[in-house]
Protein backbone atom coordinates (compact mmCIF):
# COMPACT_ATOMS: atom_id res chain seq x y z
CA UNK A 1 0.00 0.00 0.00
CA UNK A 2 1.60 3.37 -0.90
CA UNK A 3 1.57 6.09 1.23
CA UNK A 4 -1.04 7.74 -0.84
CA UNK A 5 -3.24 4.91 -0.64
CA UNK A 6 -2.87 4.80 2.66
CA UNK A 7 -3.48 8.87 3.20
CA UNK A 8 -6.91 8.60 0.84
CA UNK A 9 -7.94 5.79 3.32
CA UNK A 10 -7.98 7.94 6.17
CA UNK A 11 -9.51 10.47 4.33
CA UNK A 12 -6.68 12.78 4.17
CA UNK A 13 -3.55 14.06 1.54
CA UNK A 14 0.08 13.85 1.97
CA UNK A 15 0.22 17.82 1.97
CA UNK A 16 -2.39 17.83 4.50
CA UNK A 17 -0.29 15.20 6.60
CA UNK A 18 2.97 17.02 6.06
CA UNK A 19 1.09 20.28 7.11
CA UNK A 20 -0.01 18.77 10.37
CA UNK A 21 3.53 17.94 11.03
CA UNK A 22 5.56 20.75 10.10
CA UNK A 23 3.05 22.42 12.87
CA UNK A 24 3.59 20.27 15.71
CA UNK A 25 6.90 20.53 14.65
CA UNK A 26 6.97 23.99 15.39
CA UNK A 27 4.77 24.11 18.50
CA UNK A 28 1.76 25.04 16.65
CA UNK A 29 -1.58 23.23 17.91
CA UNK A 30 -3.92 25.55 17.12
CA UNK A 31 -5.10 23.74 13.92
CA UNK A 32 -6.48 21.07 15.98
CA UNK A 33 -9.74 20.60 18.18
CA UNK A 34 -8.74 18.72 21.56
CA UNK A 35 -12.08 19.43 22.60
CA UNK A 36 -14.04 16.68 21.02
CA UNK A 37 -13.68 12.84 20.76
CA UNK A 38 -13.42 11.11 17.78
CA UNK A 39 -14.63 7.78 18.27
CA UNK A 40 -12.88 5.66 15.18
CA UNK A 41 -12.45 6.74 11.78
CA UNK A 42 -14.66 7.07 9.44
CA UNK A 43 -14.93 4.81 6.86
CA UNK A 44 -15.68 6.44 3.73
CA UNK A 45 -17.53 4.10 1.12
CA UNK A 46 -15.07 0.91 2.61
CA UNK A 47 -17.87 -1.78 3.16
CA UNK A 48 -17.01 -3.76 6.77
CA UNK A 49 -16.19 -7.43 6.91
CA UNK A 50 -16.24 -9.74 10.20
CA UNK A 51 -12.91 -11.61 10.58
CA UNK A 52 -12.20 -14.05 12.92
CA UNK A 53 -9.24 -15.39 14.78
CA UNK A 54 -7.97 -16.78 17.84
CA UNK A 55 -5.54 -15.49 20.27
CA UNK A 56 -5.00 -16.23 24.12
CA UNK A 57 -7.20 -15.29 26.93
CA UNK A 58 -4.82 -13.08 28.22
CA UNK A 59 -4.60 -10.71 25.27
CA UNK A 60 -8.30 -10.93 25.08
CA UNK A 61 -8.21 -9.66 28.80
CA UNK A 62 -5.37 -7.00 27.74
CA UNK A 63 -7.50 -5.51 24.81
CA UNK A 64 -10.65 -4.98 26.62
CA UNK A 65 -9.10 -2.56 29.38
CA UNK A 66 -6.97 -0.78 26.90
CA UNK A 67 -10.17 -0.13 25.05
CA UNK A 68 -11.98 0.38 28.12
CA UNK A 69 -8.99 3.24 29.45
CA UNK A 70 -9.82 4.39 25.65
CA UNK A 71 -13.18 4.75 25.83
CA UNK A 72 -13.37 2.37 22.46
CA UNK A 73 -15.57 -0.67 21.59
CA UNK A 74 -13.04 -3.77 21.09
CA UNK A 75 -13.56 -3.64 17.54
CA UNK A 76 -11.96 -0.09 17.07
CA UNK A 77 -9.07 -1.25 19.35
CA UNK A 78 -8.14 -4.27 16.89
CA UNK A 79 -8.79 -2.16 14.07
CA UNK A 80 -6.83 0.86 15.23
CA UNK A 81 -3.71 -1.63 16.32
CA UNK A 82 -4.37 -2.69 12.64
CA UNK A 83 -4.26 0.19 10.93
CA UNK A 84 -0.95 1.41 13.38
CA UNK A 85 0.91 -1.90 11.69
CA UNK A 86 -0.06 -1.01 8.28
CA UNK A 87 0.93 2.23 8.18
CA UNK A 88 4.39 1.00 10.27
CA UNK A 89 4.80 -1.74 7.22
CA UNK A 90 3.98 0.62 4.60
Amino acid sequence: MSDREISKAFGTTLEKIESDVAAVESGDLSAFDFNRAILGRPMVDDKMESISLKIPHSRVVAIEKAAKEQGVTRSEFMRRAIDRELVASA
